[in-house]
């Protein structure tokens, strides 16, 4: 006599009269609906090109009240207005200008996250964001274990089905002597192996060695800015050489808000990112007679 939860010639057990096959199955489903909300999500923060520019306009938590910081309705309504794939903002941002950012994709500052991930995935979910932002730094002494804080807060925001943007930084901000081009590399491969969806990193300086670590990861990569340039010219070749590389677009903030015309600067990003066009051209939108949308 076969027993009803036998398949396929073996016996199949079961839970409270449910097959364990069932359970399989529906868990199965679950996730593929999980993939698939991520899948969906990671889109808004992309133009139908596959590249992406965000602003990241995060500052004020750690209290940058200068520039286009300093009046963000007003700068927000430019960013935007001038093509901004998506803007990385704070919780704060994000219920303040609702109406603002729900014209673009949403990323979420989740770096304080530590200790509250739930919670914090949480509400970014119902705020509507697309995606959240955690920092990784690898080796740090202050932070031993960033590795597990970072694979913990992926594992909470995929269980929502919402997806991450890691940021590498080896060691810290501050510690630029171990920003070498292995480092960097090494942070960027960790972040693809711990989960991330998005790598957000930074440039290594020269073409060749950023050329190499592209070849090593198969997460998309968008380039972080870093502290203010005051060189347009060398942050459009910037952005410019990490595209020829590989990188799918940018995760920039105060090279664009603290710029003396963030639209104009955003209009020459998006020129590069999605026009594929040359430095030469992308400087022409800085020039102060260019038309900003």
């Amino acid at each position: 006599m076969a027993f009803p939860e036998e398949r396929r010639g073996r016996r199949v057990a079961s839970l409270g009269g449910v097959s364990i096959v069932d359970e399989i199955g529906r868990d199965r489903r679950r996730r593929d609906g999980v993939n698939t909300g991520t899948a969906r999500r990671t889109a808004r923060v992309f133009g139908a090109d596959g590249r992406s520019l965000v602003v990241a306009f995060d500052h004020g938590i750690g209290g940058a009240n200068h520039g286009g910081m300093a009046v963000p309705g007003r700068t927000l309504d430019e960013l935007i207005g001038a093509g901004a794939d998506a803007v990385l903002a704070t919780v704060g941002l994000a219920h303040q200008f609702q109406e603002k950012l729900a014209r673009v994709g949403l990323v979420i500052n989740l770096d304080l996250c530590t200790g509250h991930e739930e919670v914090a995935v949480r509400e970014a979910t119902l705020l509507g964001a697309d995606m959240g932002k955690f920092i990784f730094t690898p080796w740090s002494k202050d932070v031993p274990d960033s590795l597990a804080r970072t694979a913990h807060v992926v594992a909470v925001a995929h269980d929502y089905g919402f997806p991450l943007m890691i940021e590498p930084i080896p060691v810290s901000f501050e510690q630029t002597d171990a920003h070498t081009a292995e480092n960097i590399g090494q942070a960027a491969k960790m972040a693809c192996e711990v989960g991330a969806d998005v790598v957000k990193m930074q440039y290594t300086g020269d073409p060749a060695s950023f050329q190499q670590i592209m070849s090593t990861l198969y997460r998309p990569v968008v380039i972080l800015g870093g502290p203010s340039r005051n060189d347009d010219r060398g942050l459009l070749q910037m952005v410019r050489d990490t595209l020829d590389a590989g990188a799918v677009g940018i995760t920039i903030g105060r090279n664009i808000w603290g710029h003396e015309r963030p639209g104009h600067m955003v209009g020459a990003m998006a020129a590069l990112i999605h026009e594929d066009a040359s430095v030469d051209v992308a400087m022409r939108q800085l020039e102060p007679a260019f038309a900003v949308a």
